[in-house]
């Protein structure tokens, strides 16, 4: 703990990078978790990221009344409420003694580290002695899968990582206490819902992972989703605050805002992610053709696939593709446990073939990364805190 205050204090980025490579020392994961909370603090918060939206919203109440009204048109207002109590909650906090977002995005950060980090040690447990290369490549692809930058979006990427903390404490280690956290997440981001839904079916019914896994590769088969039917589903039986955000997702205007935003984005933007589902369907199938995987492994994996094929049919819908990058969590931790633990040959081939698209897929995390660093990344929070730079690192390489 002392290396994590030090390295802060200091330089948190080599602290991070250190932690990386003595991912067996105690010190390693406190220290990731004092770099997440410290990038919070630096990183990038303009008028093109979503953190800035965040910050306003501690500007306008930190000028506003502090009564109970501040805090319900925060949770249910239908012009820019977020029906999710956490975030509008500890933006009301501290709204008590500032209109500073680097503090806010200092305490979203620390919490958002906070399960960053044992995500990855989690998975990381599943291991014995130093990991070689594969399992290198794995750690890394689920550690950019829900990167620490994407801290930007508090809501929805704070949520998958408290989803996943919790659903694989419950799936793999079978602890009660897996699922309490994992509902957690509905307070976090009202949408997931829909996981712990998902993840609740599972445990109430037991399906064999065969049919999950036809039912998986059904889903990439499905070319149109009946919107207007999954808008009345939504209304029929959602509660009354709930409605604002069915009507924004599900509107005529989002949908056309959200096809010319794909329309301007680079390539690898598009891509990358595709990148990993090509991984995933061709590695999974492998090992479900051809691995000798224990009881555990397969429940793991019975709703990774579960949990993959309804996230395909709604990655059809606007932001319903972002479900897909919490399914990957699961999918990359059971690969992870996979290669770790199975020694058949054939596994061990397809890892090898497929592993270029990992590589891949890691090298556009990091350059999508670069968009949320700032220069004051590389400092220390002294330097953050009176430093009023706030542009984009890459925008000083190009």
């Amino acid at each position: 703990m002392k290396n994590a205050i030090f390295y802060f204090i200091i330089f948190p980025f080599l602290g991070f990078i250190n932690a990386l490579r003595n991912y067996r020392a105690t010190w390693a994961k406190p220290t990731v978790i004092a770099f997440v909370a410290f990038f919070g603090l630096s990183m990038v918060k303009n008028n093109t990221s979503d953190s800035m939206r965040y910050v306003q919203n501690l500007e306008k109440m930190y000028a506003s009344s502090k009564g109970f009204d501040t805090i319900q048109e925060g949770l249910y207002s239908g012009e820019g409420g977020q029906t999710d109590i956490y975030v509008t909650l500890v933006t009301y906090v501290f709204s008590i003694f500032t209109d500073n977002g680097n503090i806010l995005f200092l305490f979203f950060g620390l919490i958002f580290g906070y399960f960053y980090a044992n995500n990855i040690w989690l998975v990381l447990s599943e291991s014995v002695g130093k990991l070689d290369w594969r399992q290198h490549l794995l750690l890394a692809s689920f550690s950019l899968i829900v990167g620490f930058w994407t801290v930007n979006g508090v809501r929805m990427w704070t949520a998958a990582h408290v989803f996943f903390y919790g659903g694989f404490l419950y799936l793999f280690h079978g602890r009660k206490k897996g699922m309490f956290i994992a509902a957690t997440s509905i307070f976090i981001h009202f949408s997931f819902m829909l996981p712990v839904g998902l993840l609740l079916i599972y445990t109430l019914i037991r399906v064999n992972y065969r049919f999950l896994y036809i039912f998986y590769i059904a889903s990439f088969f499905i070319a149109e989703l009946n919107v207007e039917f999954i808008k009345t589903a939504l209304e029929a039986n959602l509660p009354e605050f709930m409605m604002p955000k069915v009507k924004t997702y599900f509107n005529e205007q989002y949908f056309e805002g959200y096809e010319e935003a794909t329309v301007v984005v680079n390539w690898y933007v598009l891509y990358y992610k595709r990148i990993l589902t090509y991984f995933t369907v061709a590695f999974l199938s492998a090992v479900f053709f051809k691995g000798n995987i224990t009881p555990l492994v397969k429940k793991l994996l019975g709703f990774s696939l579960l949990f993959l094929a309804v996230a395909n049919i709604l990655s059809l819908l606007p932001s319903g593709g972002r479900f897909l990058n919490v399914a990957f969590l699961f999918s990359l931790a059971t690969c992870f446990i996979v290669v770790s633990t199975n020694r058949v040959p054939a596994i061990s081939k397809s890892f090898k073939f497929l592993s270029p698209l990992l590589f891949l897929f890691c090298i556009i995390s990091i350059r999508l990364s670069l968009d949320y660093f700032n220069v004051t990344t590389f400092t220390n929070p002294i330097i953050a805190f009176f430093s009023d730079v706030n542009e984009p690192i890459i925008e000083f390489i190009r």
